[in-house]
């Protein structure tokens, strides 16, 4: 599935099913990636990185939002092992229902 982040015009976000990660590319460019193992119900995110340039511009929001929502979409139970994802959620308690 991919998709066009609304709040941070540009930014296009992809589910690679078969590499398990979300990447976030702006002018086709890819800028981030959110890492992903899933099983079952289950998708635990294990790391998110974002390129250094492209740091403090809502890539990294706009690519865990965009996974989050994905992962309620098919009714998935979120297991944060990445520290990025951890704290979005905190900071965000519309997404804490995910946690499992």
């Amino acid at each position: 599935m991919s998709t066009e982040d609304s709040e941070n015009s540009g930014i296009r976000i992809t589910d690679d099913t078969a590499g398990s990660r979300y990447t976030a590319t702006v002018d086709g460019q890819a800028v981030g990636v959110a890492e992903y193992e899933r099983s079952g119900d289950t998708i635990v995110f294990t790391h998110t990185v974002v390129d250094h340039e492209s740091e403090g511009r809502g890539v990294g929001t706009a690519l865990v939002r965009h996974a989050l929502d994905e992962a309620r979409e098919q009714q998935l139970t979120v297991v944060p092992q990445c520290r990025f994802v951890a704290a979005f959620i905190g900071d965000h308690p519309d997404y804490q229902d995910l946690l499992g």
